[in-house]
């Protein structure tokens, strides 16, 4: 009995440390560009947008509202439906928990670490996402309109369009 214990304890763990191994393999190429598409009136997605923004030192990724690219969306096949946040990085697609988990591996350390829940399978942890997702106005609430983004964080976005009055979405500090 005890042999039996010990032999499904070691599997777990190889098994374990396989799925480990391949989301490390897997992991988002921190020097490519990625936009993160996000419901422009949710409050969990605009808190998790500046978490991000202040996590990402390399700048690497740039946000959307969806709300505001349907268009660009439908070109991905992504949802429309504000029922995800997608990452875009170079031919790659992300919805649901996968979007989430790789934009903290974009993020500056230790945040970086959180993409270790890759190992948990997509479905366990997809399953968690849209149960968040489906709440996530009752808990958090949501705004009248999608937020205009200001400063230097203007240009995190992409549809920001260089305004030559003003010194830091036109380049200059």
């Amino acid at each position: 009995m005890r042999v039996v214990r010990t032999s499904s304890a070691v599997l777990s763990v190889a098994l374990v440390a396989t799925r480990a191994h391949r989301a490390i393999q897997h992991a988002p190429d921190t020097h490519t560009p990625a936009r993160l598409f996000f419901d422009g009136v949710c409050n969990l997605c605009d808190g998790f947008v500046n978490f991000v923004a202040d996590h990402d030192a390399q700048r690497i990724i740039q946000f959307a509202a969806q709300q505001k690219h349907q268009d660009e969306l439908e070109r991905l096949k992504a949802p429309t439906d504000l029922s995800t946040l997608v990452l875009v990085q170079g031919d790659h697609v992300y919805l649901y928990s996968s979007a989430a988990i790789r934009t903290f591996a974009l993020l500056d350390w230790p945040y970086r670490a959180l993409a270790v829940a890759l190992v948990v399978p997509a479905p366990v942890r997809d399953l968690a996402y849209r149960l968040v997702a489906k709440y996530r106005y009752v808990v958090f609430g949501k705004t009248d309109s999608c937020r205009v983004p200001t400063g230097d964080f203007k240009r995190r976005f992409i549809d920001c369009q260089p305004d030559d009055d003003d010194p830091i979405t036109a380049g200059g500090e």
